[in-house]
């Protein structure tokens, strides 16, 4: 069984969800798991830059704003596209990080990590399954302060 967080923290003004599994940011583990990718489509796009180096997209993400937080039910939905990170332009939309989510009575497993725009192998992000008691406890941490949690 896997941990998880989901800390609220100030992220350019604005509050965003960091999400962290078993003690690891979820941004880090899609960017190790991204970077051969990146650094190869680096290489094939270094004409286009030239003479400036291609970007590395690597876990070019941002985390998901505060209104994604408890009580919105965006991160207890069984789906097979859940957003978990998204774009750093501030357009959702733009660049997210996808995965299924799966939820049951007693648990919820996040797989199929993806970024829908890039054909990358995530597999080793992944799969993650948690305690729903446990999931949502974290989740409803995510509330507004002053808040009673689950209220």
């Amino acid at each position: 069984m896997n941990t998880i967080e989901f800390r609220v923290v100030p992220h350019q003004g604005v509050d965003v969800i960091d999400i962290v599994v078993d003690g690891a940011h979820l941004l880090d583990l899609v960017r190790e798991a991204e970077l051969p990718h990146a650094r190869q489509e680096q290489r094939e796009r270094a004409a286009e830059f030239a003479p400036d180096p291609a970007p590395l997209l690597a876990g070019d993400y941002t985390c998901l704003s505060r209104g994604y937080g408890w009580p919105d039910r965006h991160l207890l939905t069984d789906s097979p596209e859940t957003m978990l990170l998204t774009c750093t332009c501030g357009i959702d939309e733009c660049w997210p990080l996808m995965a299924r989510v799966q939820v049951t009575g007693s648990l919820v497993r996040w797989s199929e990590f993806h970024n829908p725009y890039r054909d990358w192998d995530l597999s080793g992000v992944g799969p993650f399954t948690f305690s729903r008691t446990r999931y949502e406890r974290a989740l409803r941490r995510t509330g507004a302060p002053g808040r009673e949690p689950g209220a």
